[in-house]
């Protein structure tokens, strides 16, 4: 049997070899500019996001259409337009949840997450005005949003918060940068979040102490991951834990100049998988595209995942978590 994945350049090969090498075929399907994400909706078709702001309709055979009606995003640096998903009610309530980069005073500018839908009688190319449910604080720079979006099986909204470059917020339960978020779907702060009882922001904050968390995801138990891009030789994957601090600022294994960092203290929960190297890419023939993967069962067992594209090479320095 055969199974067909496809895959955008933001899960470009971390480990690039040349193709005719790889255990699967490659069909290149569409083409983007700065593809930043992409969700599946229930009819096969595709949404994906492109940094500068533009959100595409993609079908399988690689038709693009364009949808109007986008918040206006702040452009530039590691900054725009970001995640999308759906709502896992969405066959019902048609809910949309994007990411993105939003102005703000004197040269600052934040990550937001707003809800928004097709408009009716659009034939699915306009969304209606999006409703703005969470907000990072907005500080100067334009790196580390993070803003990735996942919803748990039980249904709650997790949200990436990156330290925007800050350090120091990563630590802070008074600040928004540098956490794993969670909400319900409507934005509202669940009651059984590990520091609701302290109010305020950190009611919010589900595990801190990240720095740049570009990709959540949860596994078939239900368990929250992170993907984390660190200093130099420090990019990390985590299970995410309810109330735990994985550190940084203060501790990590990259080549970071910051006061007290870097190492790992036992006091900090530790990744699953610390990494270590330098810059990869996407093969050539295959940036800034969805590419649609035919694998065979069992094919490239062992073998290094579809990882970020500017992700380093996967060499595990710690396989036990702290308890």
């Amino acid at each position: 049997m055969r199974l067909t994945l496809l895959l955008t350049s933001l899960v470009a090969a971390a480990c690039a070899t040349a193709t005719d090498e790889l255990p699967f075929n490659v069909e290149a399907v569409a083409e983007f500019n700065e593809p930043w994400a992409i969700v599946f909706l229930p009819d096969g078709d595709m949404l994906v996001t492109e940094k500068s702001g533009q959100l595409l309709r993609v079908t399988q055979d690689g038709g693009k259409t364009s949808i109007s009606g986008v918040p206006a995003v702040d452009y530039g640096g590691q900054g725009g337009l970001g995640d999308v998903v759906i709502h896992p009610d969405y066959a019902n309530n048609g809910l949309i949840y994007l990411s993105y980069a939003e102005a703000g005073d004197g040269d600052t500018r934040g990550a937001v997450v707003a809800i928004t839908k097709f408009e009716e009688g659009s034939e699915q190319t306009s969304l209606v005005e999006p409703d703005v449910i969470w907000r990072q604080e907005k500080v100067g720079g334009r790196g580390h949003y993070g803003h990735r979006l996942a919803f748990s099986p039980d249904g709650y909204l997790f949200i990436s918060s990156g330290e925007r470059q800050k350090f120091d917020p990563a630590q802070d339960m008074k600040s928004t940068l540098g956490k794993i978020i969670r909400l319900d779907d409507t934005g509202q702060i669940p009651d059984d979040n590990p520091f609701v009882d302290q109010g305020g922001v950190a009611a919010q904050i589900w595990s801190l102490g990240h720095r740049n968390p570009l990709g959540i995801a949860f596994d078939l138990e239900g368990r929250l991951w992170n993907s984390e891009m660190g200093p130099r030789g420090g990019d990390e994957l985590n299970l995410v834990i309810k109330g735990a601090n994985y550190g940084y600022p203060i501790v990590s294994n990259g080549d970071q100049q910051v006061s007290g960092c870097c190492g790992r203290q036992s006091a900090f929960h530790r990744p699953e998988r610390a990494i270590q190297g330098g810059r990869s890419r996407a093969p050539r023939p295959h940036r800034g595209r969805i590419v649609r993967r035919h694998v065979e069962d069992g094919a490239g067992a062992g073998r290094a995942p579809f990882g970020a594209g500017d992700g380093p090479e996967r060499v595990p320095l710690h396989a036990t978590p702290q308890q």
